[in-house]
């Protein structure tokens, strides 16, 4: 969509400083108790602020707030985890995290790291995207995955790994994975 005439600035350039927030409503899957169940997120921007409200079926409201969509996402994680409910998204996931462009953008995209393969751009996924119940965890076990991740990932041993190599080669033609 093309901005209004009337707010481009000397230049071309748009006039965004007064943009209106942006909302957007996103089915999420939530474990609760082990049983699976539909419920619904809001996504709420608004200036540097990131709020995400992710309600229930039987219409209780949990809130997380952040600098980005991935930070707001595991606040409101944090609140939810000592309930007994885990929320089946990407961004819950224990071998994901969003790349600091990304997160400059608001963090609506993380990367999967794979252990002993390179990041490359098909491994990018969205936040709220489904993910298996198998794969998800809370947020302290995917803060050590992403400590673990950083002390191996310049490795000397993935130098000399041919199939390091040929991965990170390989799968990076194409496009990215939808989620």
């Amino acid at each position: 969509m093309a901005p209004d005439p009337g707010r481009l600035r000397r230049g071309g350039e748009a006039d965004l400083s007064s943009e209106e927030p942006v909302t957007e409503r996103i089915g999420l899957r939530a474990l609760v108790d082990g049983t699976p169940v539909a419920w619904t997120a809001t996504v709420d921007h608004h200036e540097d602020a990131w709020r995400l409200k992710i309600e229930s079926s039987s219409a209780v409201e949990w809130e997380g707030e952040g600098a980005d969509l991935f930070e707001a996402l595991r606040q409101a994680r944090g609140c939810l985890e000592p309930k007994g409910v885990r929320l089946c998204c990407n961004g819950a996931r224990i071998d994901t995290w969003p790349s600091r462009m990304a997160r400059e953008h608001g963090a609506w995209v993380v990367y999967v790291h794979r252990r002993w393969l390179p990041t490359t751009v098909r491994d990018l996924v969205p936040v709220l995207g489904a993910a298996d119940a198998g794969r998800i965890g809370t947020v302290a076990e995917q803060d050590d995955y992403h400590a673990w991740h950083l002390a191996n990932r310049k490795r000397w041993f993935n130098l000399v790994n041919p199939l390091w190599w040929i991965w990170l080669f390989t799968s990076s033609w194409g496009r990215p994975k939808g989620g």
